[in-house]
């Protein structure tokens, strides 16, 4: 692959759709953060508002009950006084159903946030998990581990696609096959050493062997240079087989056995070469059953577990973080300012493959301006983008304003004659243009794509 002006790079064949998925991913997540942000900042302010009212209604009542037995005190006649205490109770019984009117609608629009919240929350984690399950396969596996329940196989691996974004994910086994023998795994004629014995004549030790064909893989867990694995002839019986294998940096592997309850032992070199296959076809199963669905559990950022919503922002912005400089590589080196171009030979054809940088930094403009300094990338907003790009924010900024009340279901519309359109003298008079529409009837027909408003999908183009 070579970058728009024709330099060399190792970089991949497909880097423009890598890079508008990541734009893509990080406004994904970055609106409903947004969004989260301004509802918890609305029901700080309910909450504030309310304890506010109450307490506001409490002082009316106490400062109403001293007036009102006070007067009732010094009423003349007997029935004043003796009706003074019942102001006082439906006094005080007034200013309590006040006080719940307003704590309802408080939690009624808490219970409305929370809700939201929760929504917007599992959006952003869906935009994090369409972006990084697809690269499972090529991260470098930290830990793969399988399970026998009983019935079926519980497959997770735990990977990192980028540094700092550690995932694990459950993934879903195709083969028929539940639970796997070895000898299934590697064939027949697999017999190793699992412990030794004293002779009954010569009373030295003397191996004990034992066939690794029909035992069934019941725990299996691959990780940085070791495999671990139990098998057993059925599930749940006591004579187990535990097999621990390592393998140095310079290739070379070790291996310890333990049967049952007996002490472990080191394998003998023998018996290497059976592990050695066992090893390389635990990690062919490794690698099939990565390429199976599979759905995202948990995503850990610097050893964090990710939960909330900030937490799930500062993926995304490392995300970005980690594409930086290939945008900023990419924009170097494209000959056209308004465009990220590269140039890919195959089979002796040299192909452009460019994306315009305006419809990358779209995605991101409808963000709050911090919000959108912590994620954007300056070489994807140049000199005067966003005074280009402002129409397409601002009608959905506008329409978002404007329908604020659910009783009102239309609004009133002055049509504006044209040229063809008989002048208020020659037909109708100006008020009568005035017609009352209901936004849901009304359709905005326009064949110019580029000043609609709406946020085309980003695309990468070849000529």
């Amino acid at each position: 692959m070579l970058l728009g002006d024709s330099t060399p790079s190792e970089l991949p064949p497909d880097v423009l759709d890598l890079v508008t998925e990541v734009v893509g991913c990080v406004s994904a997540v970055a609106k409903p953060f947004a969004e989260i942000d301004e509802l918890e900042r609305r029901r700080a302010e309910s909450t504030r508002i309310t304890e506010a009212i109450v307490a506001e209604l409490a002082n009316f009542g106490r400062q109403s009950e001293v007036g009102v037995r006070a007067t009732a005190a010094g009423a003349s006649r007997p029935e004043v006084r003796a009706h003074g205490e019942e102001a006082v109770q439906a006094l005080v019984r007034m200013v309590t159903g006040w006080q719940k009117q307003h704590q309802a609608r408080r939690d009624a629009t808490r219970a409305q946030i929370d809700q939201r919240i929760t929504m917007l929350r599992q959006s952003m984690h869906e935009a994090l998990e369409r972006f990084l399950l697809p690269r499972r396969e090529g991260a470098p596996v930290q830990r793969f581990h399988r399970f026998f329940d009983g019935q079926r196989y519980l497959d997770t691996a735990v990977v990192e696609p980028l540094k700092g974004i550690r995932v694990m994910v459950s993934l879903a086994d195709s083969e028929p096959e539940v639970p796997r023998r070895v000898r299934s795994l590697v064939g027949k004629g697999s017999k190793v050493q699992v412990s030794t014995r004293l002779s009954r004549i010569r009373k030295i030790p003397e191996p004990v062997t034992t066939s690794l064909d029909d035992l069934l893989v019941l725990d299996a867990e691959r990780g940085p240079g070791r495999l671990r694995l139990l098998l057993a002839k059925k599930v749940g019986v006591l004579d187990t087989v535990r097999i621990e294998m390592g393998r140095s940096d310079d290739g070379l592997l070790h291996s310890r056995v333990q049967r049952a309850e007996d002490p472990p032992i080191d394998s003998p070199p023998a018996d290497l070469p059976i592990f050695d296959a066992l090893w390389k076809a635990m990690d062919s199963e490794r690698e099939r059953i990565m390429a199976c669905p599979a759905q995202l559990v948990e995503i850990a950022l610097d050893g964090r577990r990710v939960e909330d919503a900030a937490a799930v922002l500062s993926v995304a912005e490392r995300l970005m973080d980690a594409h930086r400089s290939t945008i900023s590589l990419l924009a170097r080196h494209s000959p056209n300012p308004a465009e990220l171009t590269i140039k890919v030979e195959t089979d002796g054809k040299r192909e452009e493959v460019w994306i315009r940088r305006e419809e990358l930094a779209q995605h991101l403009l409808g963000l709050p301006e911090a919000l959108r300094r912590r994620l954007s990338v300056p070489e994807l907003f140049p000199a005067g983008i966003e005074d280009l790009l402002e129409v397409k924010t601002s009608v959905h900024q506008v329409l978002n304003t404007q329908i604020v009340d659910d009783d009102a279901h239309s609004m009133p519309i002055e049509l504006e004659p044209n040229e063809l359109e008989p002048a208020p003298s020659q037909g109708a008079p100006r008020r009568e243009l005035v017609e009352d529409l209901s936004l849901s009837d009304l359709v905005v027909d326009d064949d110019d794509s580029e000043a609609s408003g709406c946020i085309e999908l980003t695309r990468v183009n070849r000529r």
